[in-house]
């Protein structure tokens, strides 16, 4: 992606599943198949200055990462992407989790609903859930840059 071009912007237009969302762009403004989009939190967080209380400038909170899947004239289905490994082995006694410790490991997909456990505080329940009317922004891709 060339430096002069900006990154996309939209709003969440419904919610489809747990994992697929509609944003309110489309090819007419340029999305294209396998673009990554971040869903916002509502408001971006203020950075202070420790020492003077200065506002230096404002971050974005992201609530879920999601790609273009199916990219319309005006709307794009995006999907989420992340997966989480879990392993097949158990620990446990039962007849069940013995027969767990033969499955292959699984990758477990990322919903809508995640739980941001990193620093700072998390989203607050009302802000983390993706809600119709949410911010979208492109994210660039680092291998692109």
């Amino acid at each position: 992606m060339a430096e002069d071009t900006p990154l996309l912007q939209g709003k969440v237009a419904k919610i489809l599943t747990e994992r697929e969302v509609v944003i309110n762009i489309g090819s007419a403004q340029g999305v294209k198949k396998g673009m990554r989009f971040a869903i916002l939190a509502p408001t971006p967080e203020e950075v202070l200055d420790p020492e003077t209380g200065e506002v230096l400038d404002v971050v974005d909170r992201t609530k879920v990462l999601v790609q273009a899947t199916e990219v319309r004239e005006k709307i794009t289905i995006c999907s989420t992407y992340r997966t989480t490994k879990i392993s097949g082995g158990a620990f446990g006694i039962s007849t069940s989790s013995i027969n767990k410790l033969f499955e292959p490991p699984r990758e477990i997909p990322e919903t809508l609903r995640i739980e941001d456990s990193s620093l700072p505080a998390p989203l607050s329940p009302e802000e983390s859930y993706v809600k119709i009317g949410d911010r979208v922004k492109q994210v660039e891709e680092p291998n692109r840059a």
